[in-house]
Protein backbone atom coordinates (compact mmCIF):
# COMPACT_ATOMS: atom_id res chain seq x y z
CA UNK A 1 0.00 0.00 0.00
CA UNK A 2 1.53 3.74 -0.97
CA UNK A 3 2.86 4.97 2.45
CA UNK A 4 0.32 8.08 1.53
CA UNK A 5 -2.67 6.54 1.30
CA UNK A 6 -2.08 4.67 4.49
CA UNK A 7 -1.47 7.48 6.58
CA UNK A 8 -4.30 8.90 5.65
CA UNK A 9 -6.51 5.66 6.32
CA UNK A 10 -4.83 5.59 9.82
CA UNK A 11 -5.59 9.23 10.80
CA UNK A 12 -9.15 8.51 9.62
CA UNK A 13 -9.51 5.17 11.78
CA UNK A 14 -8.46 7.85 14.96
CA UNK A 15 -10.57 10.21 14.24
CA UNK A 16 -13.61 7.58 14.13
CA UNK A 17 -12.30 6.31 17.35
CA UNK A 18 -12.06 9.56 18.93
CA UNK A 19 -15.58 10.26 17.64
CA UNK A 20 -16.95 7.32 19.04
CA UNK A 21 -15.42 8.04 22.45
CA UNK A 22 -16.66 11.57 22.56
CA UNK A 23 -19.98 10.11 21.91
CA UNK A 24 -19.86 7.57 24.44
CA UNK A 25 -20.42 4.28 21.69
CA UNK A 26 -17.72 2.71 23.57
CA UNK A 27 -16.01 2.98 26.74
CA UNK A 28 -12.90 4.45 28.11
CA UNK A 29 -10.72 0.99 28.72
CA UNK A 30 -11.99 -0.29 24.61
CA UNK A 31 -11.10 3.25 23.52
CA UNK A 32 -7.64 3.47 25.20
CA UNK A 33 -6.92 -0.60 24.41
CA UNK A 34 -7.96 0.05 20.31
CA UNK A 35 -6.10 3.24 20.84
CA UNK A 36 -2.93 1.38 21.77
CA UNK A 37 -2.94 -1.44 18.73
CA UNK A 38 -3.73 1.34 16.27
CA UNK A 39 -0.94 4.03 17.80
CA UNK A 40 1.76 0.68 17.56
CA UNK A 41 0.76 -0.77 14.20
CA UNK A 42 1.05 2.74 12.49
CA UNK A 43 5.01 3.64 14.07
CA UNK A 44 6.57 0.13 13.95
CA UNK A 45 4.59 -2.82 12.34
CA UNK A 46 7.70 -5.16 13.70
CA UNK A 47 7.03 -3.86 17.15
CA UNK A 48 3.17 -4.91 16.61
CA UNK A 49 4.15 -8.26 14.97
CA UNK A 50 6.03 -8.89 18.64
CA UNK A 51 3.21 -7.07 20.77
CA UNK A 52 0.97 -9.59 19.45
CA UNK A 53 3.67 -12.77 19.62
CA UNK A 54 4.19 -11.86 23.26
CA UNK A 55 1.71 -13.04 25.87
CA UNK A 56 3.23 -10.97 28.15
CA UNK A 57 3.54 -7.60 26.49
CA UNK A 58 1.41 -4.29 27.65
CA UNK A 59 -2.25 -5.60 27.51
CA UNK A 60 -3.85 -2.38 28.96
CA UNK A 61 -3.53 -4.30 32.26
CA UNK A 62 -5.98 -7.30 31.12
CA UNK A 63 -4.39 -10.26 30.96
CA UNK A 64 -6.41 -12.59 32.81
CA UNK A 65 -9.19 -14.10 29.66
CA UNK A 66 -12.12 -14.28 32.52
CA UNK A 67 -12.07 -10.13 32.97
CA UNK A 68 -12.14 -9.23 29.44
CA UNK A 69 -15.00 -8.64 27.71
CA UNK A 70 -16.98 -11.37 25.33
CA UNK A 71 -16.67 -11.28 21.93
CA UNK A 72 -17.30 -13.01 18.71
CA UNK A 73 -14.92 -13.28 15.90
CA UNK A 74 -17.02 -14.26 12.79
CA UNK A 75 -14.11 -17.17 11.85
CA UNK A 76 -14.39 -18.86 8.38
CA UNK A 77 -10.76 -19.76 8.77
CA UNK A 78 -9.04 -17.63 6.45
CA UNK A 79 -6.31 -15.41 6.90
CA UNK A 80 -8.26 -12.24 7.54
CA UNK A 81 -10.68 -13.66 10.34
CA UNK A 82 -7.70 -15.82 11.78
CA UNK A 83 -5.64 -12.57 12.26
CA UNK A 84 -8.65 -10.58 13.63
CA UNK A 85 -8.64 -13.45 16.27
CA UNK A 86 -4.85 -13.02 17.13
CA UNK A 87 -5.68 -9.08 17.41
CA UNK A 88 -8.75 -9.37 19.29
CA UNK A 89 -7.33 -11.73 21.43
CA UNK A 90 -5.39 -8.89 22.82
CA UNK A 91 -8.43 -6.87 24.27
CA UNK A 92 -11.30 -9.54 23.87
CA UNK A 93 -12.43 -13.18 25.52
CA UNK A 94 -13.05 -14.18 22.06
CA UNK A 95 -15.88 -16.82 20.90
CA UNK A 96 -15.30 -17.74 17.04
CA UNK A 97 -18.42 -18.19 15.30
CA UNK A 98 -18.17 -20.35 12.06
CA UNK A 99 -21.51 -20.10 9.90
CA UNK A 100 -21.98 -23.90 8.12
CA UNK A 101 -23.64 -25.30 5.44
CA UNK A 102 -22.57 -28.01 2.98
CA UNK A 103 -23.78 -25.45 -0.02
CA UNK A 104 -20.20 -23.36 1.56
CA UNK A 105 -18.32 -26.01 3.18
CA UNK A 106 -17.63 -29.47 3.08
CA UNK A 107 -16.02 -31.67 6.20
CA UNK A 108 -12.10 -31.38 5.17
CA UNK A 109 -12.82 -27.03 5.47
CA UNK A 110 -15.09 -28.17 8.88
CA UNK A 111 -11.62 -30.25 10.11
CA UNK A 112 -9.86 -27.11 9.18
CA UNK A 113 -11.47 -24.79 11.09
CA UNK A 114 -11.72 -26.69 14.24
CA UNK A 115 -7.82 -27.39 14.18
CA UNK A 116 -7.20 -23.54 13.43
CA UNK A 117 -9.04 -22.41 16.43
CA UNK A 118 -7.68 -25.27 18.56
CA UNK A 119 -4.27 -23.72 17.30
CA UNK A 120 -5.57 -20.27 18.29
CA UNK A 121 -6.53 -21.33 21.83
CA UNK A 122 -10.01 -20.12 21.33
CA UNK A 123 -13.38 -21.31 22.22
CA UNK A 124 -15.42 -22.04 18.84
CA UNK A 125 -19.17 -22.70 17.53
CA UNK A 126 -20.16 -23.77 14.30
CA UNK A 127 -23.77 -22.74 13.83
CA UNK A 128 -26.27 -24.02 10.93
CA UNK A 129 -27.45 -22.02 8.07
CA UNK A 130 -29.81 -22.87 5.59
CA UNK A 131 -28.81 -21.42 2.24
CA UNK A 132 -30.41 -23.59 0.19
CA UNK A 133 -32.51 -20.85 -1.48
CA UNK A 134 -29.84 -18.85 -2.07
CA UNK A 135 -28.81 -22.05 -3.97
CA UNK A 136 -31.02 -22.86 -6.08
CA UNK A 137 -31.10 -19.16 -7.33
CA UNK A 138 -27.62 -18.73 -8.03
CA UNK A 139 -27.53 -21.87 -9.88
CA UNK A 140 -30.67 -20.69 -11.87
CA UNK A 141 -28.79 -17.52 -13.02
CA UNK A 142 -31.08 -15.21 -10.75
CA UNK A 143 -27.71 -13.51 -8.95
CA UNK A 144 -24.67 -13.73 -7.65
CA UNK A 145 -24.64 -15.18 -4.71
CA UNK A 146 -22.00 -13.21 -2.22
CA UNK A 147 -24.36 -10.48 -1.23
CA UNK A 148 -26.83 -11.95 -0.06
CA UNK A 149 -25.13 -15.18 1.60
CA UNK A 150 -22.87 -12.48 3.28
CA UNK A 151 -26.31 -10.55 4.04
CA UNK A 152 -27.69 -14.35 5.87
CA UNK A 153 -24.33 -15.08 7.40
CA UNK A 154 -23.63 -11.80 9.29
CA UNK A 155 -27.28 -11.74 10.14
CA UNK A 156 -27.33 -15.12 12.08
CA UNK A 157 -23.79 -13.94 13.78
CA UNK A 158 -25.66 -10.79 14.82
CA UNK A 159 -28.64 -12.94 15.82
CA UNK A 160 -26.69 -15.43 18.15
CA UNK A 161 -24.79 -12.15 19.72
CA UNK A 162 -28.00 -10.63 21.14
CA UNK A 163 -29.49 -14.09 21.81
CA UNK A 164 -26.01 -14.72 24.49
CA UNK A 165 -25.94 -11.09 25.58
CA UNK A 166 -22.56 -10.54 23.61
CA UNK A 167 -21.90 -6.69 22.59
CA UNK A 168 -18.99 -7.14 20.60
CA UNK A 169 -18.64 -8.80 17.12
CA UNK A 170 -15.22 -8.90 14.98
CA UNK A 171 -14.53 -9.27 11.47
CA UNK A 172 -11.93 -9.50 9.45
CA UNK A 173 -13.09 -6.75 6.61
CA UNK A 174 -10.42 -5.09 4.94
CA UNK A 175 -12.62 -2.15 2.68
CA UNK A 176 -14.31 -0.51 5.68
CA UNK A 177 -12.08 2.39 6.16
CA UNK A 178 -12.74 5.05 8.49
CA UNK A 179 -15.83 5.51 9.75
CA UNK A 180 -17.17 2.31 8.82
CA UNK A 181 -13.95 0.44 10.56
CA UNK A 182 -16.14 0.49 13.45
CA UNK A 183 -20.17 1.04 13.52
CA UNK A 184 -23.29 0.15 15.97
CA UNK A 185 -24.69 -3.50 14.25
CA UNK A 186 -27.34 -2.80 16.71
CA UNK A 187 -28.49 -0.64 19.66
CA UNK A 188 -25.96 -2.94 21.88
CA UNK A 189 -23.61 -4.10 19.39
CA UNK A 190 -20.34 -2.65 18.20
CA UNK A 191 -19.09 -3.99 14.77
CA UNK A 192 -15.11 -3.87 15.16
CA UNK A 193 -13.99 -4.75 11.22
CA UNK A 194 -10.42 -5.35 12.66
CA UNK A 195 -8.03 -5.35 9.67
CA UNK A 196 -9.51 -2.07 8.25
CA UNK A 197 -9.27 -0.19 11.11
CA UNK A 198 -5.29 -0.99 11.72
CA UNK A 199 -5.37 -0.36 7.47
CA UNK A 200 -3.45 -4.18 7.02
CA UNK A 201 -3.32 -5.46 3.52
CA UNK A 202 -3.59 -9.60 2.64
CA UNK A 203 -0.01 -9.72 2.53
CA UNK A 204 0.38 -8.29 6.31
CA UNK A 205 -1.89 -10.56 7.07
CA UNK A 206 -0.34 -13.09 6.34
CA UNK A 207 3.22 -12.09 7.92
CA UNK A 208 1.68 -11.41 11.00
CA UNK A 209 0.41 -14.78 11.29
CA UNK A 210 3.04 -16.84 10.02
CA UNK A 211 5.21 -14.87 12.57
CA UNK A 212 2.74 -14.94 15.44
CA UNK A 213 1.44 -18.67 15.11
CA UNK A 214 3.36 -19.93 12.69
CA UNK A 215 0.56 -20.23 10.49
CA UNK A 216 0.22 -20.18 6.77
CA UNK A 217 -2.87 -20.65 5.06
CA UNK A 218 -3.26 -21.20 1.32
CA UNK A 219 -6.45 -21.03 -0.29
CA UNK A 220 -8.30 -20.65 -3.76
CA UNK A 221 -10.50 -18.14 -4.21
CA UNK A 222 -14.22 -18.66 -3.65
CA UNK A 223 -16.10 -20.89 -1.94
CA UNK A 224 -18.02 -23.86 -3.19
CA UNK A 225 -21.19 -21.89 -4.09
CA UNK A 226 -19.15 -19.19 -6.14
CA UNK A 227 -17.27 -21.45 -8.49
CA UNK A 228 -21.13 -22.79 -9.45
CA UNK A 229 -22.41 -19.64 -9.56
CA UNK A 230 -19.29 -19.08 -12.29
CA UNK A 231 -21.16 -21.01 -15.25
CA UNK A 232 -22.12 -17.64 -15.62
CA UNK A 233 -20.41 -15.22 -17.31
CA UNK A 234 -22.01 -12.25 -15.63
CA UNK A 235 -21.14 -13.50 -12.11
CA UNK A 236 -17.63 -14.21 -13.37
CA UNK A 237 -17.47 -10.35 -14.54
CA UNK A 238 -19.14 -9.62 -10.99
CA UNK A 239 -16.62 -11.64 -9.09
CA UNK A 240 -13.97 -10.14 -11.00
CA UNK A 241 -15.13 -6.62 -10.28
CA UNK A 242 -15.19 -7.37 -6.67
CA UNK A 243 -11.19 -8.30 -6.84
CA UNK A 244 -10.52 -5.23 -8.67
CA UNK A 245 -11.88 -2.92 -6.03
CA UNK A 246 -9.96 -5.06 -3.54
CA UNK A 247 -6.57 -3.92 -5.94
CA UNK A 248 -7.85 -0.43 -6.36
CA UNK A 249 -8.06 -0.17 -2.50
CA UNK A 250 -4.25 -1.53 -2.11
CA UNK A 251 -5.43 -4.43 0.52
CA UNK A 252 -4.42 -6.73 -2.20
CA UNK A 253 -1.31 -6.23 -4.81
CA UNK A 254 -1.98 -6.32 -8.63
CA UNK A 255 -0.23 -9.87 -8.85
CA UNK A 256 -2.39 -11.48 -6.32
CA UNK A 257 -5.28 -10.16 -7.74
CA UNK A 258 -4.42 -11.37 -11.08
CA UNK A 259 -3.62 -14.89 -9.95
CA UNK A 260 -7.61 -14.47 -8.05
CA UNK A 261 -9.28 -13.44 -11.78
CA UNK A 262 -7.01 -16.06 -14.02
CA UNK A 263 -8.42 -18.86 -10.93
CA UNK A 264 -11.75 -17.27 -12.33
CA UNK A 265 -11.15 -17.28 -15.47
CA UNK A 266 -9.91 -20.05 -16.07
Amino acid sequence: MHERIREIRIKSSFKNLDYLYANREIDSQLYHSLKYLLTLRSKDFEGFINYLSNSNAHNNGNNNEDEKRKAIVAFSGGIDSTVSVIISKKIFNILGITIQSPIIMNNKSKKNISSLADKLGISHKFIDVDLKDIEIDTLNGKYHPCGRCHSKIERAILDYAKENNINYIIYGDMLSTGYLSIIKEDENILRINMPSYLVLTKNENRLLALKTYNIKINQKYGCPLLKKAHKYNKNKKFTIQRILREVRAQVIDEEEGLENILQILF
